[in-house]
């Protein structure tokens, strides 16, 4: 409706909503990239050339970056996210225009190329970095990181700091992906798929339960030795233990 497009317009000038939590920005540079494909006008391009460079700004000096930009008071929304692949999302895009492919229908300046390839630079150091220590050995990684510190951190309730088990897949491979990859990727990798051998949950199935609708209400742990195995969303930092909060 036309009151549904003025309160959408007037939101546009208030930027404590911008995130790139759960796809949000990524997606919609894709969107505008395929529109612009079909459709080349101008408008489309330079939608998407903002949303790049919001990216680009959005992203701190050590290479990560946050949930919300500009974030809120709220202190988890400035950590470093990796919590529903934000920042593997992000790394993504940078990578297709560093890598001049032609995923996406626009080509920005070389300026803006050569500063995606910066940021994702800093990006693979930054995961490098956070990659947690568990008694001398490298493991994965948390779903949030302090920006200061790069320490696990705590984001809502029932998200403590813990080692993330469907996180920490995306973002190996997203290490996997590299050409010529360094000695440090290579070490990130194999520890990490080491972890996740060492971390594994052999037999079990999940059984869901619907009910007349066809929604999920209850989820049960059924044994079966022929069951493949799974992975916790999140794991005790000190041992590995999955938990639920």
């Amino acid at each position: 409706s036309n009151e549904d497009k003025q309160k959408l317009l007037e939101l546009k000038s208030k930027a404590d909503g911008a995130t790139t939590d759960n796809g949000a920005t990524y997606q919609e540079t894709l969107f505008l990239s395929k529109v612009y494909r079909h459709f080349p006008e101008e408008r489309y391009k330079q939608a998407f050339l903002d949303g790049l460079n919001y990216l680009l700004e959005a992203q701190y000096e050590n290479g990560g970056w946050p949930q919300f930009y500009p974030y809120p008071e709220n202190k988890y929304y400035s950590h470093i996210t990796y919590n529903d692949d934000s920042m593997v999302n992000i790394m993504k895009v940078l990578q297709e225009i560093k890598n001049r492919t032609d995923y996406y229908s626009i080509v920005p300046s070389e300026e803006t190329i050569q500063k995606a390839e910066v940021a994702f630079n800093k990006g693979i150091d930054c995961i490098i970095k956070t990659q947690y220590v568990q008694n001398g050995k490298l493991t994965a990684w948390c779903a949030q990181h302090d920006e200061v510190t790069l320490q696990p951190a705590k984001a809502r309730a029932y998200e403590l700091p813990s080692l993330s088990g469907k996180e920490s897949a995306k973002i190996v491979l997203l290490l996997m992906s590299l050409d010529n990859p360094s000695p440090e990727v290579i070490r990130a990798v194999t520890s990490a798929h080491d972890w996740f051998e060492r971390v594994k949950i052999t037999g079990l199935h999940e059984e869901r339960v619907y009910n007349d609708q066809g929604k999920v209400i209850d989820k049960k742990m059924v044994a079966d030795a022929d069951a493949p195995p799974l992975w916790a969303r999140f794991m005790e930092l000190h041992n590995n233990t999955p938990f639920f909060c």
